[in-house]
Formats: C-alpha cells, structure tokens, sequence
C-alpha cells in the first residue's frame, strides 16, 4: 500500500491500517510505516505536520469504536474491553472517561 498525496492526508490512510487492529491483533507503527513504503520516523513527521500522532489516531479509533459498540448496545464492556486490547475493564472505563468525560454506561441504549 503506497501513500500519495490524496485529499484525504496521511491520517486517514494511517487509520485505515489500524482498523485491523479492532478484530486483532493491532499492527505496530513499524509495521503501517512498512506498508507505507515509508520509515516511522517519516511517517510519525508526516503526521505531526498534520496535527496528529501514532497515539492520537489509535485513541481516536478505539474511542469512536467504543461509542459506536455501545450504542449498539451486543457486546459487554468486558467483551468490548478485550477486543480493544485492554488489559481489564477498569483500564477501559478509565481510558473512555478520559475520552468522553462519561462512564461507558452512558452510552448504553436505555
């Protein structure tokens, strides 16, 4: 997979390659850059100069996928947790207060 300068920027191909991460196994900044053609070093430059990191794009994927699978409402926090990549529970309820200022119950359909 090649970057070219699209409409879309760097971020939105970097997030691309990381919604694999949301059924797996999450592929390294190594790894994206490899796919890329690009070193990580280019790659995390060429996000910075669009106002973005490695780290932010992730908490952007896993929050959004957060939001989106409670409002749905089919999987268990504990479900969500793992599939994330959490460790526990509790590092998700604490990572997704930290992004949304919310417990994830509150997206729970009522």
């Amino acid at each position: 997979i090649r970057y070219a300068q699209e409409s879309r920027g760097l971020g939105d191909v970097y997030k691309r390659q990381l919604d694999e991460g949301l059924t797996g196994d999450w592929p390294t900044p190594d790894e994206i850059a490899s796919r890329l053609s690009v070193s990580v070093h280019h790659l995390r430059r060429l996000l910075r100069e669009e106002g973005t990191t490695v780290s932010d794009l992730r908490g952007d994927l896993m929050r959004d996928t957060a939001i989106n699978s409670l409002v749905i409402g089919k999987e268990s926090i504990d479900e969500l947790s793992a599939r994330l990549g959490f460790s526990e529970p509790s590092a998700f309820r604490r990572a997704f207060r930290r992004w949304t200022g919310m417990p994830p119950g509150a997206y729970r359909p009522r």
